[in-house]
């Protein structure tokens, strides 16, 4: 495990961190912007990119996981409550989770419907067969898990907000890029 300042995240951490986050706003707007269209070929051609964003965001956290288990983020603030570093470890592991399941949920919603998932030149191998069933279960899955997604991302925010305008601690200055 590296040594990491115990003052902030380091910079490929924070390139992850803000990174993903455009990239799942992105995906968001997609996923909102489908539900709305027609079926047609510019619905297709964005579903497409919304399945390659999805597959990105797969990539990258794993490889943000493995890079979280080689360097140690910074302690928490002294003096922050008990309590309030076990919910944002709860949080923390909710939004990685979330991060892992909604593309391998969308990987099987695709599948489930007869079509092949590929990103940057490659097939992302089948796991499941074409089923309406499945397909129903999984449209429905990736829809509630994007809104619990949201709901998770919501209290992450407001914490980051409650920590920077109330407490004014340096929380969320730890994730942003030094001004040195």
């Amino acid at each position: 495990m590296s040594r990491q300042s115990v003052d902030r995240f380091d910079t490929v951490t924070m390139a992850f961190h803000w990174g993903m986050a455009l990239v799942i706003l992105a995906l968001w707007g997609a996923g909102h912007v489908i539900a709305a269209m027609l079926d047609g070929p510019q619905r297709s051609e964005l579903i497409g990119l919304h399945k390659v964003m999805g597959v990105v965001i797969l990539v990258l956290v794993l490889a943000r996981l493995a890079w979280r288990f080689t360097h140690r983020p910074p302690r928490s603030l002294p003096g922050t409550p008990a309590f309030e570093r076990l919910v944002s470890s709860l949080v923390h592991a909710a939004l990685y989770a979330l991060m892992l399941a909604l593309p391998l949920v969308g990987i099987l919603l695709s599948q489930s419907a007869g079509y092949s998932v590929t990103a940057l030149g490659f097939e992302v191998p089948i796991l499941v067969a074409k089923d309406p069933a499945l397909h129903e279960l999984f449209e429905f899955s990736h829809q509630s898990l994007g809104w619990v997604l949201a709901l998770v991302l919501l209290a992450h925010i407001g914490a980051a907000l409650r920590h920077h305008v109330v407490l004014k601690d340096a929380t969320l200055r730890r994730m942003l890029p030094s001004r040195d």
